[in-house]
């Protein structure tokens, strides 16, 4: 997964480099490990405030869920269950959900407490979670088909029935959808609810390790033996001219103030944004950077540091190594700066 300042992270569940959590910042051209641990690392996920979230199989002395907020130099134990996690994901409001076998925990406390759910689920191992239209959570699991929740992740229904293994799931910026089988198969839904074949030209590879659209709207398919395929057509149509955008920068109060231990920030970038020398017309990307400072002024975190498009945005602060005390976050666009202040209060 990838964080949003650029690094990227992969887990290790066995290789020649061992088990373990690997770091690139140079967009994957070297390799750093973050952690080593006899167990394999099944999954790992970075949400948007860069926490990076490790799913571990289980083993007599490791297992559970560990989390790092400092790019993966120290990690913290969140989920104590003797399960092997699959896939975790986050939810906009907040919820973690970790995928084990025939089950879903989802913690609504930061990974404080869980609560285990398999309503709708089959004794079956997970592969992948996506999210579409926000509100609804997708789970592609090995030999028993796609499943879907409305509910956060409490309730699950079947969408493809059995089938064959699905290792991995992705959504698009359109609502589309695309899932890759073991088999050598591509799945593609519009709706998430309909799934029809789509691997004309890619052979009979054996398994479909990986999915990814990329900006300009082409699906690339990663494949265990036959390589990489890209799409012929762009998969993903450019955006909408006609859709709305902010009028101007804004930069919202945090909520909750007073906070503890998290607090959610919002703020709204107008069409069109400074952009950068290498980008052309339409929605055009602006470079921002969204940072928190305590009364000293010093910083202590970067919530937001990269390119963003014309849109309303909303980021989490997870301020739990952080003292009580009386903190600053600053928007920076590169022609709007605006600073507010907020308090942590234990």
């Amino acid at each position: 997964d990838k964080d949003n300042n650029g690094n990227i992270y992969a887990a290790s569940i066995g290789s020649q480099n061992g088990s373990g959590i690997f770091k690139s910042t140079d967009d994957g051209t070297t390799w750093n490990k973050m952690w080593s641990a006899e167990t394999g690392m099944n999954c790992v996920y970075v949400d948007e405030n860069n926490t990076v979230y490790v799913g571990l199989n289980y083993t007599s002395t490791q297992s559970g869920i560990y989390r790092s907020n400092d790019g993966g130099n120290n990690w913290q134990k969140i989920f104590n269950e003797t399960e092997n996690v699959y896939a975790i994901t986050k939810l906009s409001s907040g919820r973690i959900l970790a995928a084990s076998y025939g089950q879903v925990f989802y913690s609504d406390d930061n990974g404080g407490t869980w609560v285990s759910t398999s309503s709708g689920l089959v004794s079956s191992t997970p592969s992948a979670f996506a999210i579409r239209n926000q509100d609804e959570v997708f789970m592609s699991t090995l030999g028993y088909g796609i499943y879907k929740s409305t509910d956060n992740g409490a309730t699950w229904t079947n969408m493809t029935g059995a089938g064959p293994d699905y290792s991995c799931l992705i959504t698009n910026s359109d609502g589309s959808m695309y899932a890759g089988t073991r088999g050598s198969w591509v799945y593609k839904s519009d709706d998430g609810d309909n799934w029809t074949l789509v691997n004309s030209g890619m052979g009979n590879d054996k398994y479909v390790l990986s999915l990814l659209t990329t900006k300009a709207g082409y699906l690339f398919v990663g494949m265990d033996v036959a390589g990489l395929f890209r799409s012929v057509e762009k998969i993903v149509t450019d955006v909408n001219e006609n859709t709305e955008y902010p009028t101007k920068f804004a930069l919202s109060q945090n909520y909750p103030n007073p906070f503890n231990p998290s607090t959610v920030i919002k703020y709204s970038i107008p069409t069109p944004p400074q952009p950068s020398s290498s980008q052309g017309e339409g929605v055009r990307e602006g470079f921002v950077t969204l940072k928190i400072y305590d009364i000293l002024g010093r910083e202590v975190a970067t919530l937001v540091n990269k390119e963003q498009k014309p849109g309303s945005y909303k980021v989490e602060w997870d301020a739990t190594n952080e003292p009580s005390g009386v903190y600053f976050y600053r928007l920076n666009t590169g022609n709007f700066v605006e600073t507010k202040k907020m308090i942590l209060l234990r």
